[in-house]
């Protein structure tokens, strides 16, 4: 079994495990003796989601002992993910450079805020920073050009999505490496399409300014519309009995008058003719009332459960027990690297590990 050293915190690391979690690797979340991941007290329902089935060992890196007591697992392990601000993992001793001398076909995988260098290499910075760097948040992407923060994480979900790809890369090559993924270049990875179009001098299509991808109010909750192709248009204004705006696709004040037709139904209804009409259309749930989608449900969606987005020859991967206290297994592991009680009670004592 391929075996990850997860020392990262909170969100991106957090997923990004989690799914080579379910991948089939093993997974050991190595977190410091004071406080650990934080996300535990952030959202315990998140915490639990990306982190049920790893085991949890905390080490004081700041120590000798300590880095010991690391390198040992590097050692006996594949794969080290971390999410340290760049220069962090130097300093500790346990950045690729130092890591590779022990195990010179580890796979290492940073995930930092705007990459190793540059001027921004060393400002804190959350997911909206990064959005904003990247240009998501482009005031010309809003219909009142005024930028709003977005309701999800891209740059995070992202990164971690592209530390799995850049992970699984390496292995495939069977040479180790580094991988460096930066939160700001993934959100930009999102945005590609729009710069796409302001470079070739247009405006962006797909951000709500025009009435083939828009959403729009009915009696009693809202639908998406995503009519870009010409015929899935025509197909829309049929559906309504209204071909005469099959010529003004691109006007944007037919907003206005698909929006009258719309609140003539409920959604239900509205869903009913566009989907016999072959219009890609879908209703705007509720994070609350997802368990009430029959296609999320038919998929296999629990309400209060993770549900991992693979499915592997026909199977979903479940996740096995639940996450880990911090250092709930930092006995196990060690014993597992040969070391015996009377010395794993004196590290306790002397605050190189800790288990809780």
């Amino acid at each position: 079994m391929v075996r990850v050293l997860d020392l990262t915190r909170l969100y991106p690391g957090g997923v990004a495990t989690r799914l080579l979690l379910d991948l089939g690797f093993e997974v050991i979340k190595v977190e410091d003796v004071e406080v650990g991941d934080y996300l535990r007290e952030i959202s315990p329902l998140l915490f639990e989601w990306l982190n049920a089935g790893k085991r949890s060992i905390a080490i004081n890196l700041k120590s000798d002992r300590g880095r010991e007591l690391f390198y040992e697992l590097v050692r006996r392990s594949d794969v080290v993910v971390e999410g340290f601000r760049p220069g962090v993992a130097a300093r500790l001793g346990i950045d690729y450079e130092a890591l590779r001398r022990i195990n010179n076909r580890i796979v290492y995988c940073s995930i930092n805020g705007y990459g190793n260098n540059g001027p921004y290499n060393q400002l804190p910075n959350h997911d909206i920073n990064c959005a904003g760097v990247s240009g998501l948040l482009d005031p010309g992407l809003y219909g009142d050009n005024v930028p709003k923060p977005l309701t999800v994480q891209v740059a995070d979900v992202g990164s971690a999505l592209l530390c799995v790809i850049g992970i699984l890369g390496l292995l495939i090559r069977g040479s180790g490496g580094y991988v460096e993924v930066s939160m700001a270049e993934a959100a930009m990875l999102f945005n590609t399409l729009n710069m796409a179009m302001v470079y070739e001098g247009s405006e962006p299509t797909l951000t709500g300014k025009y009435p083939f991808y828009n959403i729009y109010k009915c009696r009693d909750g809202y639908i998406s519309i995503g009519a870009i192709e010409d015929k899935f248009w025509r197909n829309l204004c049929k559906a309504l009995k209204r071909e005469d705006l099959i010529s003004r696709k691109l006007d944007k004040n037919t907003i206005n008058e698909l929006a009258a037709e719309f609140g003539k139904y409920n959604v239900k209804e509205i869903l009913k003719l566009l989907w016999d009409n072959d219009v890609p259309a879908a209703s705007i749930n509720k994070i609350d009332e997802l368990d009430k989608d029959p296609q999320l449900t038919a998929r296999g969606f629990v309400k209060g459960k993770f549900l991992t987005p693979f499915v592997i020859n026909g199977t979903r991967p479940a996740s096995n027990g639940k996450a880990p206290r911090k250092g709930e297994h930092t006995i196990e592991i060690l014993r597992e690297l040969g070391l015996g009680d009377y010395e794993i009670s004196q590290l306790i004592k002397t605050n190189i590990i800790s288990t809780q």
